[in-house]
């Protein structure tokens, strides 16, 4: 009897816990909201800062290099010459944003930002 109890015992802790994933809620999707500047004009070794209304996950760009950091994802350049699509995709979306660089200069030059 005690023996039994105790493979009882042993089978019902052992049994505890492995569903904890399952009770997570999951992520909240993240929606593109804006990204600045919005379009036109960036420079080759500028940035542009997309926020999303929620973390994003998995972040990727074809051009340039990205980093986020909560809701905002930044990205910096370099950028090629000419009209350029940059294409942003995440877990939950991919938006394109479209600017250009011709005639476009870096607002900070010698190391002075306005």
């Amino acid at each position: 009897m005690i023996f039994f109890s105790l493979v009882l015992c042993c089978v019902l802790f052992l049994s505890c816990g492995g569903d904890d994933e399952i009770l997570k809620e999951p992520l909240p999707a993240a929606n593109f909201v804006s990204a600045t500047p919005p379009g036109g004009c960036v420079a080759p070794n500028g940035t542009i800062t997309v926020t999303f209304d929620n973390p994003p996950r998995k972040v990727s760009v074809n051009v340039g290099t990205v980093k986020v950091k909560g809701k905002t994802a930044i990205i910096s350049g370099p950028f090629t010459p000419g009209p350029s699509g940059i294409t942003l995709t995440w877990a939950d979306g991919t938006q394109t944003l479209h600017f250009s660089n011709v005639g476009c200069h870096d607002p900070c030059v010698d190391g002075i930002c306005p």
